[in-house]
């Protein structure tokens, strides 16, 4: 996520709910450890589309639309409530979506590492970066303090799984670079895939 986006700004409050949820996500990698790939998928899929299908509804259905935004309209940002029939997918859904994907297309546990360097790396580089975050990288609104979070939230995490440390430590090295550049997709997605993929070639 970006870390100081104008577009994004929420309250310190709200960021901290929303990564909140994010280390609640953390029982997703802990799960793809314990089950087999096609128990994961009758799980992570229904969700993943469940919540695709939720983004559908609240675009064509404004009464769906208010609920959600009353609900939990203080952690999203103002670019996940969009006008009415408007489709905007929000940032839960992309990480449901991409659970879905990594369970998919790598071996569980590579899944699973990807996973959670990304979830707990993004949600330090969020909460250090709006509240500490002074430095710029030039031409992003992230800040290198947010940056320097994400990379050591994401090599602990990294840690913690049966990978070699090197692979680790590239793992995060990748997923801070992709959190930092201006690239297509959401963040959600492109960030676990690519280390998914990196770690994937390394093995």
């Amino acid at each position: 996520m970006a870390q100081t986006s104008p577009s994004s700004v929420l309250s310190y409050q709200g960021e901290l709910f929303r990564k909140g949820l994010h280390l609640l996500a953390l029982s997703i990698p802990i799960g793809m450890l314990h089950v087999t790939r096609p128990t994961a998928l009758v799980i992570l899929w229904p969700l993943a589309l469940a919540a695709l299908g939720a983004d559908l509804l609240r675009a064509f259905w404004p009464a769906f639309h208010r609920l959600i935004q009353k609900l939990f309209g203080y952690m999203m940002r103002p670019e996940e409530l969009p006008a009415n029939r408007t489709v905007v997918i929000n940032g839960a859904s992309w990480v449901l979506l991409s659970s879905a994907l990594l369970a998919t297309l790598f071996p569980l546990p590579l899944a699973a590492t990807a996973f959670a360097i990304f979830m707990v790396g993004d949600a330090a580089a969020a909460v250090i970066g709006l509240r500490f975050g002074r430095h710029h990288w030039p031409g992003s609104h992230r800040t290198i303090e947010g940056s320097l979070a994400f990379f050591g939230a994401a090599l602990i995490t990294a840690s913690f799984f049966p990978i070699p440390f090197m692979h680790g430590l590239a793992a995060a090295l990748l997923a801070t670079a992709l959190e930092v550049l201006p690239l297509p997709l959401n963040d959600n997605l492109r960030v676990p895939l690519a280390v998914a993929l990196l770690l994937w070639v390394l093995q």
